[in-house]
């Protein structure tokens, strides 16, 4: 079969591997798409290795089982999955009962990938209680994970939201998905900060973070009240950031990292996501998906950091080896 492996900084190849075997508990799943996520951006920066096989990349699939052990009884050959499985950008890959999840059939593949829809819900189960109508909320970061978050918080009741990005079409997007006022970094009204100036005035009662810069933490701190909350949703990779832990002091907020580390919590996120698209109860289907075949993976990672809204999110189709990238939706 067909991998992706790091060879240098910023670049990789497509080389020949044996195609995994299972055993009687395992799932071998002929991978259709694999998910773009920031989180591996700066492993493809500084090429960075997993036991010097490239394992950490992909960790966001979608596809067909091919084929089952004979103790497995929750899929069969054909049907469509995604889930919290995932070693290497791969025509296939392995998987178990406890990590597999079947796709509802008026879910489409492109909308499908399991494992970031579980970390959206997540963010906003981690979080204080919001009240129907009156918590006012903050995000930071207006892409796929931060429009997912806007999406969840207008279900959950939230009385205002607030969305913060530098690009118009992500202004856009929020607005879309249930932002009640959009705002580009350096125009957010005074009232909704609360600053070194002012630690006990302005600010919202619940900030989200999903920028993944120095800059929009520091913002997020900024934005969020006395005795209010911080979530910090994106995975900051490389340098350490510096953010203002005085500030944070003087006005008492609590921050929170919204990751689903505990197991259980990513598998009811996978199941329940899934089951809120089937059921319309989540609409976060029908934005434009941009589509790479696996020999444009570096193109797909040049862009991500300049997508400017104009698609919302990247997948690596490991069906095609040669190609262009194209918009889907």
């Amino acid at each position: 079969m067909k991998k992706l492996v790091i060879v240098e900084p910023k670049k990789c190849e497509i080389i020949e591997v044996p195609t995994p075997e299972i055993n009687d508990d395992q799932i071998l799943v002929k991978i259709k798409y694999y998910g773009v996520c920031m989180s591996e951006h700066h492993a493809w920066e500084i090429a960075e290795k997993s036991n010097g096989i490239d394992e950490g990349l992909g960790h966001e699939p979608m596809g067909y089982v091919e084929k089952v052990g004979k103790n497995v009884t929750k899929v069969k050959p054909g049907d469509r999955v995604t889930g919290l499985f995932g070693t290497g950008i791969a025509e296939y890959n392995v998987a178990t009962e406890d990590k597999i999840f079947k796709i509802p059939d008026n879910v489409k593949d492109e909308y499908a990938i399991g494992e970031p829809l579980s970390c959206a819900l997540s963010a906003v189960s981690k979080c204080r209680n919001i009240f129907p109508g009156e918590t006012s909320i903050g995000v930071v970061g207006c892409g796929y994970m931060g429009c997912a978050i806007i999406s969840l918080l207008k279900l959950r009741g939230a009385g205002k939201i607030i969305a913060v990005d530098v690009n118009e079409e992500s202004r856009k997007n929020a607005l879309k998905y249930g932002a009640d006022e959009v705002y580009t970094p350096d125009t957010v009204p005074a009232e909704y900060l609360a600053g070194r100036d002012n630690p006990a005035e302005g600010g919202l009662d619940l900030v989200y973070e999903w920028a993944e810069t120095n800059e929009s933490i520091d913002l997020a701190i900024r934005m969020t009240k006395m005795c209010g909350q911080l979530c910090i949703g994106a995975y900051h990779t490389g340098e350490k950031r510096l953010v203002d832990l005085q500030l944070c002091g003087v006005k008492a907020i609590d921050m929170l990292n919204t990751h689903p580390r505990e197991f259980h919590l990513s598998q009811k996120g996978c199941q329940n996501a899934l089951d809120m698209l089937s059921s319309g109860k989540w609409c976060y289907q029908g934005f434009p998906v941009k589509i790479y075949p696996m020999n444009k993976f570096d193109e797909a990672h040049t862009d991500i950091t300049k997508k400017y809204g104009i698609y919302m999110k990247s997948l690596i189709d490991c069906t095609i080896f040669d190609g262009e990238p194209y918009i889907f939706g």
